[in-house]
């Protein structure tokens, strides 16, 4: 090969180069995601205001929230994915969104998941302060955080209830370290027209679509975990 090199003029060799360059960087691109690797759309949207005036916007960390407003996630994977979705109000109490009681936390590629259901929403109550929404995707089911759940609902004495909720987070906050050292996940946003799937909600001139928030996401490592903060005023 060096001897092929110095017989070739300089502008021969820059131009194998580049046609090395391209071809390299054309395979990497054409290259099927490695085993456990995830790609969803994702959208966690907001509807503030009075009525007749509503907003929808994205649920941020810290996202500040009346009273009032109405919240919806939405999920669409291009693999296999376990979905779980947790909510800490401001008075410490602990549920499981999704799956819900009879559901699987397993979604199929292709199928779009509205949480709630196309036609509902989550609404804030008067009960105001900091609530957390913990989302996690998993490429393998957390049979773990599923069990301490399935024990949670089964208790009812307060002190239990909170050791059992510390359980819970504890179980979030260590899946998280572990996956840590996976690169970080990359968001890039998508443009959807109108509801994806499913009947169109009879209120919708009245609560916008939030899968016109979507973004693409792209999870290496087969998890991807995030939690949303909310200001509730």
């Amino acid at each position: 090969m060096l001897t092929i090199f110095r017989h070739l003029s300089r502008g021969c060799i820059w131009l194998f180069l580049l046609v090395c360059a391209v071809s390299a960087a054309t395979a990497q691109a054409q290259s099927p995601r490695q085993p456990g690797d995830m790609q969803f759309l994702f959208a966690f949207g907001a509807v503030t205001g009075p009525e007749g005036k509503q907003k929808v916007l994205a649920v941020q960390n810290e996202t500040l929230l009346q009273s009032g407003d109405r919240l919806k996630l939405f999920i669409e994977p291009k693999s296999a994915v376990h979905l779980y979705l947790l909510h800490l109000s401001a008075e410490g109490e602990i549920v499981f969104l999704y799956p819900g009681k009879g559901q699987s936390a397993s979604i199929l590629p292709g199928v779009a998941v509205h949480i709630p259901d196309i036609s509902g929403w989550f609404q804030l109550d008067t009960h105001t302060g900091y609530e957390k929404f913990y989302l996690l995707v998993s490429a393998q089911p957390l049979h773990r955080l599923e069990n301490l759940y399935a024990q949670h609902v089964t208790l009812k004495e307060k002190t239990a209830l909170q050791s059992s909720t510390d359980s819970i987070l504890n179980e979030i906050k260590q899946l998280k370290l572990k996956h840590r050292d996976l690169s970080a996940p990359a968001e890039k946003p998508v443009r959807i027209g109108g509801s994806l799937r499913g009947q169109k909600p009879k209120d919708a001139s009245i609560f916008p679509d939030v899968t016109s928030l979507a973004t693409e996401i792209s999870a290496p490592g087969g998890f991807y975990g995030r939690t949303f903060t909310i200001d509730h005023r």
